[in-house]
């Protein structure tokens, strides 16, 4: 990606929707964006629960949408006068992910807030946005904090693919000025067989340096590949689990924003970059952007 020239933020009218509204218009200070929208789906089950929900007992179709269009135009006209940015509002019908799927398909980026929710087994994802990390064409940026300025610190994860080059491009669009960490995590997959064979610990201790080493430079040939601005960018080789680590890095660091592939290169490291990610997006402090 080049360029992002259009941005839709999607809104449930919730303080972290109205977080990810504000931050698109942040964004629009740093790229060259020429198109901005505001968009609300409304649920089509119109249960006299799902309308008081929302504030509108006793109305029926047309009603609730000139309602619910006319919040939503006060809602972008709000950000307007705070920010200078103009967002186009927009209402449709239908499922939530689905429609903002289908819409997002014109955009060159989805942003919307994070939608953390408190389960049984502790913070998690709300459904609308499990169902857009899987489907989103376009990159997906959760917001999780209010905007007071542009991202000044993001760390970026890395595991030298093709992908990760785009990671990396994409961070320099919505972050010209920031301070990149460069950062691969590596796992020593055999280190487990190796304990339960009885192997020595000095045995252990020289495969994780060599492990480590052939990462550093597999980093070292990433970076020199991709011309990347040593001035801007902090290298970070670590060992062990992915998403622990990047939770342990970015809080020492204080990142304002994460940038993560949503899949590996093999069919494991799928399930288990799905699974970071979810848990990243879950446990951090900080906005979290979400490549294909």
């Amino acid at each position: 990606m080049t360029r992002i020239l259009s941005i839709l933020a999607a809104t449930n009218f919730s303080l972290e929707a109205r977080h990810a509204a504000e931050r698109v218009a942040m964004l629009a200070k740093t790229t060259a964006i020429q198109r901005g929208t505001l968009l609300h789906v409304l649920e089509k089950p119109q249960t006299n629960l799902w309308k008081q929900s929302i504030g509108v007992s006793g109305k029926d179709g047309q009603d609730i949408i000139d309602d619910v269009s006319h919040s939503l135009a006060r809602l972008a006209e709000d950000i307007r006068k705070h920010t200078a940015f103009t967002l186009e509002p927009q209402v449709r019908v239908g499922n939530p992910a689905d429609v903002i799927v289908q819409v997002a398909e014109n955009f060159d980026l989805l942003v919307i807030g994070a939608g953390i929710q408190q389960s049984a087994r502790g913070l998690t994802i709300g459904p609308t946005s499990r169902r857009l990390l899987k489907k989103s064409r376009p990159p997906l940026l959760l917001v999780k904090c209010k905007p007071d300025m542009t991202y000044k610190r993001v760390l970026v994860a890395v595991d030298f693919s093709e992908k990760s080059r785009e990671a990396l491009s994409l961070c320099g669009l919505i972050a010209p000025e920031a301070l990149i960490y460069t950062v691969h995590i590596f796992e020593t997959v055999f280190e487990r067989k190796m304990l339960s064979a009885g192997l020595r610990e000095e045995t252990l201790r020289k495969y994780r340096i060599r492990t480590h080493l052939e990462a550093e430079a597999q980093m070292t040939r990433f970076m020199e590949s991709a011309g990347l601005d040593t001035r801007r960018h902090i290298r970070f080789i670590e060992s062990g689990h992915a998403a622990k680590k990047l939770l342990e890095i970015t809080n020492k660091w204080g990142h304002d924003l994460i940038i993560v592939g949503r899949h590996g290169k093999s069919r494991i490291e799928q399930l288990l970059f799905g699974s970071v990610t979810k848990h990243l997006i879950a446990r951090s402090q900080c906005d979290v952007l979400v490549m294909e």
